[in-house]
């Protein structure tokens, strides 16, 4: 049985796949919460989004969705499905409508560390497995952060540079985790997101891959978010 009855669904970001959730995955079926796991191949917002809604579709009840990084964008493109009553961002990207990842990004602070993505390699992107552990995922193990570098999954121009036609968290309640040591999304840009959105905040240590340093804390925000989810009319 899930919280109150309600599906967690998430949704992965760049450079990594859906199993990083794992952790997050065993602390919320251990509650005997359900929850699936999207698996998007990050070539573009359009068939990420497409992809997470066939999810949805498959679903019955209530949906808390929950996005990591790039993810967020996926959730607020998907979110607007009718089975969704909840958004959870976890140090994630939450553009507007007719927003995009690039613009957000082009946003951020300049003088701050700098995500170390390579070139352009054939339209889709990779991070520096060199910078990998320090940027990405600061307190993970170097075994876990090399295994993070080295499974790196391509991530496509078309999807940082894909549009949110209409943002669900206009129409949805969210709640979003800000991580307080992240290098790939500044925290000053997280909280800025996140006071836009009118999300319910919780600060937190650990790096852009907190969803698996700290699985619980994750676990936690969305076990909250199953719990109080209602319905909100647009902003």
């Amino acid at each position: 049985m899930s919280a109150n009855n309600k599906t967690v669904v998430l949704v992965h970001g760049g450079f990594v796949d859906g199993s990083g959730w794992r952790a997050v995955y065993d602390e919320l079926t251990r509650d005997g919460i359900s929850v699936r796991v999207v698996q998007n191949p990050t070539k573009s917002l359009a068939d990420d989004a497409a992809t997470t809604r066939q999810i949805l579709d498959d679903i019955d009840g209530e949906v808390v969705l929950v996005g990591h990084s790039y993810g967020g964008a996926v959730i607020t493109e998907a979110g607007t499905h009718d089975k969704v009553a909840a958004l959870v961002y976890i140090t994630a990207f939450a553009p507007d409508k007719g927003e995009s990842v690039n613009t957000l990004i082009a946003g951020f602070p300049q003088d701050g560390p700098q995500p170390p993505i390579l070139a352009p390699q054939q339209g889709y992107l990779f991070l520096d497995r060199t910078k990998f552990h320090e940027s990405f995922a600061g307190d993970l193990s170097s075994q876990e952060a090399a295994f993070l570098a080295d499974s790196q999954v391509p991530w496509g121009l078309d999807a940082l540079g894909g549009t949110v036609s209409e943002a669900a968290w206009r129409l949805k309640p969210s709640w979003y985790l800000r991580v307080t040591e992240d290098k790939m999304i500044p925290p000053a840009a997280q909280a800025s997101m996140a006071e836009r959105i009118g999300a319910t905040v919780i600060e937190t240590p650990g790096s852009h891959a907190v969803y698996v340093s700290r699985p619980d804390v994750v676990a936690n925000i969305i076990r909250t978010a199953a719990g109080a989810a209602r319905p909100r009319t647009e902003a």
